[in-house]
Order: structure tokens, then C-alpha cells, then sequence
């Protein structure tokens, strides 16, 4: 339909803080001269309906005409999202209610690479294109054992620089029958910048807030972009870039631990003045550029080549868990003087992806025909470790291992309308697509995990063997060693009718066929919104989807020395193994090869907008998800420990697989609204209110039988602290409220963000913890000196809120709040910030 209707909410100013001319808005036409009283930006509602290509093919449609719920972020509310978010994954769950990240603080990399995901789904169930081809995926599988995608490798959103968009389109609605494989709760389609002129460039400063005395969480961020013409028919070259420097933010309580043996019968007069808070866990250092270019040179009137093309590096340092002097996780002589060792994990991250097609017009439809490769690689070393069984030949510094993902694309794609006596055309789309994926685990230094079998030969620990293995790494041994391969042929059709002038109907089907054991699978969707007024509609949909398991899924095993809550408290350093469902040890568990995860999706809403002030949308769905691929329990005990001895590995330590074990049913809600109100005939500018809210419900409806192996020596499969990482470590309600006030030079923004109250379950219910909804603030003022620059400050939890203090018992001073607060807990940032545009 043509008519034109207001725009939804997310247009209307989801920024929620004030308008600074950083990268964000990098491929605008260069500015004007300066006035003496710049005017504020329009109102998103004022501008031009926006187009949106996600979720329908062929040719776009406004998206007040839309007949799935979209989010449509612009660059200019992404760059206004807040200093701390930096990140693309954090602006987005400042932006999108649906949206969730955990922004973890423990020791593993999913501090860096963090888990998210759309409507209580992971990060493994949402589709991630860029200007509509997909995107490669991490090398990095998520390693948090409360995370919902545990073992998959998602794609890294943060590897995109935010200068480069243009804005995002999020389809929060399952669409693999569209897309494939992933896109279950949803997809996120990133259009990029095409501007041949223009640019801009941006600056971040910021910190945390003090935290008993300590300034921490430094970051310094800066992004520019730019846009040239290319040849004389309207090509394009656009570049991106951003660079970004983070410090450490640590939260942690002091050990309640003896650090070191007695001397002569007494305490060491060193227990009475070492800082005992030296856990390490936290947000950590990180050193990033991300590069990105998207180009475009029409070869005649009716056909266009296209490219374009990403490159990032990356540089992490986590801190780990500390090791004490008197233990057998460290050699004396090899200490340093502070006589703890406080080992870090360091990752030094390479990735890139080129895409290149050619695209042409074919009577009134088109077609696309392109190839994506992606890379990412991840070189992972433990630094100030020791491997205490060499004793003291050991080295400090190993290279553990290298995981590697690559992921080659290729898609033709046709659509052609086709007069059939209906309203408009009927949209008649049709595609091919082909994937290559192969998932690699190279071994690093053989001295990480060697057996020396050093005995301490003197002291309170002599005839004790040393322990095994550097301390604190995630440690590959040589039969962890993966390389795995498949390619994936698929094929749509898609079809889209406007029946009446009223009603839209579009149906798709998908056949996929996978060269693993993943084998084939059909795919459908039936999507339909009618028109009551014009202003009101109703719309739905329903489909299947299916998700193949994540190569890294099936083939990444692992062993490592953490802190675990062991008989309700935080125990000491212990370690625990990931096996392979197919590996002998993973068989000897009960474990079975892993089958697709196959989903059935339900939705319907309305969307009301009656003027061009006042928009609402309210959104409905159900996703039931069946044979969903989950971690076990993490088995302990004497049965464990003779299985474990039986296949050759320490009986000492903990074992879990990756496995088919539950089918769950998400139910939830999403409501957006935004309401303008304009002052400007009194001289006070104008105010755009915004509300976004999601409830989101999940429940496990079946769990898989407890094999035979397990339930022999008294384990269940799936307990309940693995269940509760799917049905209570999530918020079940997010509430976004806020208001972006221009007037005059000045641009003043406010939001608070109410997170639901989560849970964290142990393996012991007096443990159990309860943490309550918690809101936070943001605030920002900007004041624009000229229309190319502006400055501003402002405060991302402008109030320091924290997660509620955590109770279980915690001799290591590692737990001090909700570890899986979905706002983290590292307290207030604030920031200044200037934007220049060209």
C-alpha cells in the first residue's frame, strides 16, 4: 500500500539521549553554514516513511505498513544510545525492549563476546545480515554456564563498527523459512551507509564511577566515516572505522582466606597487610579496530556491482582467579612478591568478511546475485600461570589454543511482481543459497597441559603432587583437536499478495539440506495484516523453523580450574571438563549426537496510529522450541570419578556435555508507543515521549530421559540449577521510559530502564538467590555550537545502582552481586563526548 501513515515509535526517537554528530550520522550531505540558532533535528515522524527491506522481498514497504513488527534504529539513535554503549550490542539493549544482554563479569570471554539474543531466546536463534546477506559468525563459543546458547559460537555484533550504519531493522518475528537456519526469535539486518560525500568523526571519554576509592573502567572511543564518489554514474565508496580502549572494572569482595602457611605456629605477618581483593573477575581490558567499507559502481542503467568489506582486530585481557602460596596450584620459588599469583587470560582476535555481487533489474522485478566470505580467528594465552607439575622449569606465559570459524555464502535471488487481478501485484520471489561452514580448535603450547609430575619435595606440602596443567586456562588436549566441516544447500519461494486494499497476505516455504547429520528440513510461514481503519490493523503470523547445531556445539571440548558453587557456596579453585557428545568419554555419559533444534512460532498484534503525534504497536508471541540443545548438569561424584578414570582423565574434576535435554514454550509481549509533544509556537522546542516494554515467559515442557549411565550411579540429567538458567536467570519484564527534549541549541535526553528481578539457583535451595527489579537512569545534555559540532556530557546509571548483594557463602571474595544481572554490576558511568560532521 502507498498511503502514507506515521511511523512507528522505534523511528520516533528510541534514542532516548540527546543529539550529537558523532560517526553515528556519518553519510549525511554536508552541512550548511552556520546560524546563529540551529534548529533541532525533525521529529522522526516528520521525515519520510521509512523503507524497510527485512521480512518482506522484493520491493520494501513503509514500515507503518508492515505485517511483522520492526524496530527501525537510525544512526543518530545509536550514537546517542550512551558512552558506556560502545558497543553495537550494548546501544541495542539500551534501544530495543526485547533485546537482551548479559553484561557479564566473570573470568571467561563472554566478557568480551557477550551473549544476546531477542525475546528470551539466545544469541544462537537470531539471523544477523548485513544489508541482507549473513553475516559469519564468532570462533568463540559462549563459555558462561548460565548462558542459553552454551557452546554455540553466535555472530559478535560488537565486530561492526556503529559508524557504518545506516540504521538496523530488527524482525521480531521467526523467520527461517525466509532466512534459514538461526533466525527463530527474530533477525537483525544491518544497512549500511552509502553516501558519496560527507562524514564525520566522533570522540568518547568516559569512566566508572568510584567504587570504594577505586577509579576504574577508563574507555576511550573514537569512529569517523566517509563517503566518495566513485566513477561518474552515481558509485559509491564508503569507510568506517572505530577504535576503541577499555580498562579493567572490578567489583569484588575481599578474601576471607588464609593466603599463605603459617610461620613458626603463627600467621604469616604478611596475611595482616596484603589487599585481599584480589579476584580478578570483571569487565575486561580490551584494544579494538574494526574497519568497514561498502561500495557500489552502476555498470548501466539496469545493473549495479557491489562489495562490501569488514576487517577487525581485537585485543582482550580477562582477569582469572587467583592461586594462593599455600596450595599445590603453585610453585614458591616461581611467585611473585606479593606471593599470590593473579593469572590473565589474554585473546588476540582477527576477523574480516568480503562481499561481492552484481544486482540488475529484470522487467519490473530484479535479480542479486552475490558471494560472502567471513573469518574469524582467535589466538587464546594464559599469561602469569604456571603449570605447577613442572615444577620449577615451568613456564609463566602458554599459548592454549586457536579456535577458527569460516563461513563462505552464496546467494542468487530473483523476484518479479505479477498482475493477477489483485490490489497490487503479486510479489513472486524466489531464491538458491549455499553455505560452507567449518569450525577448527588448533592446539597450543604442549607445556600447557603436560603431566611433569613434579612432588614438592620440601615444606608443609612435601610428597604432594603438583597440580596439573596452567593455571587458570581453558585447556585443549590433543584429543580435543577439532576441524569440521558441512555445506548447507537451501531454497525459498516467498510470496506476498495485497488481496484488497486492506489485506496483505504472504506465504513462504524453505527446504534446507545439511552434508552433517543435521540432514534436511522444511520450512513455512504464513504472515497476514488487514487494515480495520486506517489507522488501526490487526496482523499475524505462523511458522516452523529449525536450527542446526552450531558446529562448535558438537565438536568443542574443553577442560578448565574455576571457582564453583559446590553444596551451596562458592568453593575454591576446581576443575571440570566439557566433552564431546560423540567422544568416548561423552558416549561413556549417555551422551547421543546432537539432533537440529526445531521451533513452532505464534504471533499476533495491532498497530494504532491515529495522528502524526502518537503511535502504538502491541505485539503477542508464542515460540515453542523442541529438542532445544542445552548443558547438562554438572555431574560430580564418586561414579563420575571412576568414569572419568576409565577414559583416561583426572578422576578429580567435574563433566558436563552438550545435549538435546528440554523442550520449552516462550510466551511474551511487546508494546513500543511514542508520543510527540510540539512547543514550539511558545518558544520550548519539542518533547518526544517513548515507552518499550517486553514481558517475556519461558517454561520447559519436557525434559529428556536420564540415560541409563547416568541414572545407574544416581545423577539426573538435567537438575534444577540447569533448568533455572533458562526459566529464572532472565528478567521476565523490561520497561524502557524516556523523553528527548530539543530546544533551541540544546538537546537534553532522559531514560529509565526497570530490569526484572532474576534468580540464581543452586545446587543447594538454602543457597538459592532472589534478586529484585532494579531501575536505572540515564541522562545526557548536548549543546550544539555549530551545525557540524557538538559537544556533550552525561551518566549511564547516573544513580550507581547495583544488583542486590549475593548471599552465597564466598571465601574467595569472587561473588559480591548478581553475577547474571542483566544491567551488570559495575555501577554509574559518565562520559563527555563531541561530534564533528563534514
Amino acid at each position: 500500500m502507498s498511503r502514507k501513515i506515521v511511523s512507528p515509535p522505534w523511528i520516533n526517537g528510541l534514542g532516548f539521549a540527546v543529539v550529537l554528530a558523532t560517526a553515528g550520522s556519518a553519510g549525511a550531505e554536508p552541512a550548511p553554514a552556520p546560524t546563529p540558532a540551529p534548529a533541532p533535528a525533525a521529529p522522526a515522524e516528520e521525515q519520510s516513511d521509512t523503507i524497510v527491506v527485512t521480512g518482506t522481498r522484493g520491493s520494501g514497504r513503509i514500515v507503518a505498513d508492515s505485517p511483522v513488527p520492526i524496530n527501525v534504529l537510525s544512526a543518530d539513535q545509536l550514537a546517542r544510545a550512551g558512552g558506556a554503549n560502545t558497543a553495537l550490542k550494548d546501544a541495542l539493549e539500551s534501544l530495543a525492549p526485547s533485546f537482551v544482554v548479559n553484561t557479564r563479569g566473570n573470568a571467561t570471554w563472554g566478557t568480551v563476546s557477550k551473549p544476546a539474543g531477542l525475546r528470551g531466546l539466545s544469541g544462537a536463534h537470531v539471523l544477523v545480515l548485513v544489508d541482507g546477506k549473513r553475516r559469519h559468525n564468532s570462533a568463540l563459543p559462549f563459555s558462561a554456564a548460565d548462558s542459553q546458547a552454551i557452546g554455540a559460537n553466535s555472530v559478535d555484533l560488537d565486530l561492526i563498527p556503529m559508524s557504518a550504519i545506516d540504521h538496523i531493522e530488527i524482525l521480531r518475528d521467526g523467520a527461517a523459512a525466509q532466512y534459514g537456519s538461526d533466525a527463530i526469535a527474530g533477525v537483525i539486518n544491518i544497512i549500511l551507509k552509502s553516501s558519496a560525500k560527507g562524514g564525520s568523526l566522533g570522540l568518547t571519554l568516559g569512566q566508572r564511577y568510584k567504587f570504594e576509592g577505586r577509579q576504574d573502567g577508563e574507555t576511550v572511543y573514537a569512529s569517523g566515516n566517509i563517503g566518495l564518489p566513485v566513477g561518474g554514474t552515481g558509485g559509491f565508496l564508503n569507510l568506517s572505522f572505530d577504535v576503541k580502549k577499555q580498562d579493567w572494572t572490578l567489583r569484588v569482595n575481599p578474601s576471607t582466606q588464609t593466603f599463605f602457611f603459617p610461620v613458626n605456629g603463627q600467621p604469616d605477618p604478611r596475611e595482616a597487610t596484603i589487599d585481599k581483593r584480589v579476584f580478578r573477575g570483571g569487565t575486561p581490558k580490551i584494544k579494538a579496530f574494526n574497519l568497514f567499507a561498502n561500495a557500489a559502481l552502476p555498470l548501466s542503467e539496469t545493473v549495479t556491482a557491489y562489495a562490501t568489506g569488514s576487517f577487525g582486530q581485537r585485543d582482550g585481557e580477562l582477569g582469572q582467579s587467583h592461586r594462593l602460596a599455600n596450595t599445590v596450584n603453585v610453585i614458591p620459588q616461581l611467585l611473585p612478591a606479593s606471593g599470590v599469583l593473579q593469572p590473565t587470560t589474554q585473546l588476540k582476535e582477527e576477523d574480516y568478511q568480503l562481499t561481492a555481487g552484481i544486482k540488475g533489474e529484470l522487467g519490473r522485478g530484479s535479480w542479486d546475485l552475490s558471494s560472502t566470505y567471513g573469518r574469524n580467528r582467535v589466538n587464546l594465552f594464559e599469561n602469569n600461570s604456571v603449570n605447577p607439575s613442572l615444577g620449577l622449569s615451568s613456564p609463566s606465559d602458554f599459548q592454549t589454543f586457536t579456535p577458527i570459524f569460516t563461513q563462505w555464502t552464496n546467494n542468487l535471488d530473483f523476484t518479479q511482481p505479477v498482475d493477477v487481478g489483485l490490489a497490487e501485484p503479486l510479489q513472486i520471489s524466489l531464491g538458491l543459497e549455499h553455505r560452507y561452514e567449518r569450525f577448527q580448535v588448533k592446539i597450543g603450547d604442549p607445556l600447557a597441559f603436560a603431566n611433569g609430575g613434579y612432588i614438592f619435595p620440601s615444606g608443609p606440602l612435601a610428597g604432594q603432587a603438583a597440580s596439573i596443567g596452567a593455571q587458570a586456562a581453558v585447556l585443549v588436549l590433543p584429543e580435543d583437536a577439532a576441524d569440521l566441516k558441512r555445506d548447507n544447500f537451501a531454497g525459498y519461494v516467498d510470496l506476498g499478495a495485497q488481496v484488497t486494499p486492506n489485506w496483505y497476505v504472504a506465504v513462504a516455504g524453505r527446504y534446507e539440506h545439511y552434508t552433517d547429520s543435521a540432514g534436511d528440513t522444511w520450512s513455512g510461514k504464513l504472515t497476514s495484516r488487514y487494515d480495520l481503519t486506517p489507522t488501526l490493523a490487526v496482523r499475524g503470523t505462523v511458522s516452523n523453523g529449525f536450527r542446526a547445531p552450531s558446529l562448535s556445539q558438537t565438536g568443542f571440548a574443553t577442560g578448565s580450574q574455576t571457582p564453583a558453587i559446590v553444596n551451596g557456596q562458592i568453593a575454591g579453585i576446581t576443575s571440570q571438563r566439557n566433552a564431546k557428545p560423540d567422544s568416548p568419554l561423552g558416549l561413556a555419559l549417555g551422551a547421543t549426537p546432537l539432533k537440529p533444534e526445531k521451533s513452532f512460532n505464534l504471533s499476533g498484534g495491532i498497530s494504532f496510529q491515529p495522528g502524526r503525534n502518537f503511535t502504538l504497536d502491541i505485539d503477542a508471541y508464542q515460540i515453542d522450541l523442541d529438542d532445544r540443545i542445552a548443558r547438562t548438569t554438572t555431574f560430580r561424584g564418586t561414579g563420575i570419578a571412576a568414569i572419568l578414570r576409565a577414559n583416561g582423565f583426572d578422576p578429580n574434576q567435574a563433566v558436563s556435555y552438550n545435549t538435546n535435554a528440554i523442550d520449552t514454550r516462550t510466551r511474551g509481549l511487546d508494546v513500543v508507543a511514542a508520543y510527540t509533544l510540539r512547543l514550539a509556537d511558545s518558544g520550548l522546542g519539542t518533547i518526544r515521549w517513548n515507552l518499550g516494554f517486553n514481558y517475556n515467559k519461558t517454561t520447559i515442557r519436557k525434559i529428556k530421559d536420564t540415560p541409563a549411565q547416568l541414572s545407574a550411579i544416581g545423577l539426573t540429567l538435567f537438575d534444577r540449577v540447569a533448568q533455572s538458567n533458562y526459566t529464572v536467570s532472565l528478567p521476565r519484564t523490561k520497561l524502557i521510559l524516556g523523553a528527548d527534549w530539543n530546544i533551541k541549541r540544546f538537546d537534553l535526553s532522559f531514560k529509565s530502564t526497570r530490569y526484572g528481578g532474576v534468580q540464581l539457583l543452586t545446587d543447594n535451595a538454602a543457597s538459592d538467590q532472589k534478586y529484585g527489579a532494579k531501575w536505572i537512569s540515564d541522562v545526557e545534555i548536548g549543546y550544539r555550537l555549530t551545525e557540524q559540532f557538538t559537544l556533550a556530557i552525561g551518566a549511564n546509571n547516573v544513580f550507581d545502582v547495583y544488583p542486590d548483594r549475593s548471599t552465597v557463602p564466598d571465601v574467595i571474595g569472587s561473588q559480591r552481586y548478581a553475577n547474571n544481572s542483566p544491567f551488570g554490576y559495575f555501577g554509574g558511568f559518565y562520559y563527555a563526548r563531541a561530534g564533528l560532521k563534514f
